[in-house]
């Protein structure tokens, strides 16, 4: 069988600790890459099919589903009530582009 990625022998795939050791070098977050895919995951399927797919539990699975699907109102609310406090407004951000 042919490997996308194949080890030291053709017949076998890489090691996957060798490919973060490889994009550390070239500064690449191997995890933060791989957590952005399982929240994108996660946010769109059921916790069961996640977990099959990532090889996690169905429990490490729902916990990623209920942080992909949270309610950002209470955010929104507490940052309305830190710009009024702060009197900006919300007019912290502003568009540099021009």
């Amino acid at each position: 069988m042919p490997w996308l990625f194949p080890g030291q022998t053709p017949d076998r795939p890489a090691v996957d600790v060798l490919f973060g050791v490889r994009f550390h070098r070239h500064g690449i977050d191997a995890h933060a890459g791989r957590n952005t895919a399982r929240l994108a995951l996660a946010a769109e399927l059921p916790a069961a099919v996640l977990a099959d797919l990532t090889g996690t539990s169905v429990s490490t699975a729902e916990r990623w589903s209920q942080w992909a699907k949270r309610d950002w109102a209470a955010y929104v609310g507490q940052r309305t009530v830190d710009d009024r406090r702060d009197g900006s407004g919300g007019q912290k951000l502003t568009n540099r582009t021009r």
